[in-house]
């Protein structure tokens, strides 16, 4: 590349260059051509987005804005195509690849992406939501709210049922049979047992947010975790938390699976409720009654 002033050959070198993000000024350490005869420095085509993508962090860094490099390592670390993580935050396909490629997000953007993305702020936003409000009863809820109660003691009913076999169940496990219990329940009286969100991931329908939940369970010593793949009773089930007839959608459940809880996920992964749901995405109880 030569020079526009004098005409000499330019090379890459390294400098600040001054540039304006709405409206703020800002020094920005990037490569650039410098021209040895005459000192002139400019941007190569090449070089334009990174310096675009500096100016912007600077700009996110004096806001305390996550920067784009921040936000692609939440997306990678939730192992999530731009696509998958728009969708999970329910904003458009353009707005991820704009926050990533240079344009600093808006502060309410950036407070939802830490919500749903960084768990210490999604464990006080879950525990908030669910434990002490309730949540909203809708199609993702069953109709129903959140009840912590009716959800631990569905746990208990199948962490007792398993030491009577005996066998063990996981975590794994028990995000399976709680979304069949609440299915069940749902094909047949129009509502869900405990109001809880199930959200689509890999390993089938999962308890939204059920890491904040299980600790949640935990430290209120419902259950215990040895390991990482046994889950214990730490008290006992409490069946008047539960109608007669959602003892029995209870019942039917475990009678499905007892027999064969090591192809519940694979027979998860067959419902059209979970296949018909994009990745991270909440469930539909509507969707379930495609599977009866």
């Amino acid at each position: 590349m030569n020079c526009y002033r004098c005409g000499k050959v330019m090379r890459e070198g390294k400098t600040s260059l001054a540039g304006e993000y709405a409206g703020e000024k800002f020094e920005v350490p990037t490569q650039t051509m410098v021209c040895a005869a005459c000192g002139y420095t400019t941007l190569h085509a090449g070089q334009l987005d990174a310096f675009r993508t500096k100016l912007a962090d600077l700009y996110r860094e004096k806001h305390g804005l996550l920067t784009s490099q921040q936000i692609r390592e939440i997306r990678t670390q939730l192992q999530m195509t731009q696509e998958e993580f728009a969708n999970y935050l329910k904003v458009g396909l353009a707005s991820v690849k704009r926050w990533e490629l240079g344009q600093a997000q808006d502060k309410s953007n950036d407070e939802l992406i830490r919500l749903k993305c960084s768990l210490p702020r999604a464990e006080e936003n879950v525990v908030e939501v669910l434990f002490r409000q309730g949540g909203e009863a809708d199609e993702f809820s069953g109709g129903r709210s959140f009840s912590f109660e009716k959800l631990a003691n569905v746990m208990l009913f199948f962490l007792e049922k398993a030491q009577e076999v005996p066998c063990t169940l996981g975590p794994l496990h028990i995000n399976k049979l709680c979304w069949y219990a609440d299915a069940e329940h749902f094909r047949r009286y129009g509502v869900s047992i405990t109001g809880s969100r199930y959200a689509r991931l890999p390993w089938g329908p999962a308890l939204d947010d059920y890491r904040v939940i299980f600790r949640e369970l935990q430290g209120r010593g419902i259950i215990e975790a040895k390991g990482v793949d046994v889950l214990r009773p730490r008290q006992p089930f409490n069946r008047d938390e539960l109608s007669p007839e959602e003892l029995r959608s209870l019942e039917r459940v475990w009678d499905r699976f007892k027999s064969r809880l090591d192809k519940i996920v694979g027979n998860s992964h067959a419902e059209k409720a979970w296949k018909h749901t994009k990745h991270a995405d909440l469930i539909s109880f509507n969707a379930a009654l495609l599977s009866a």
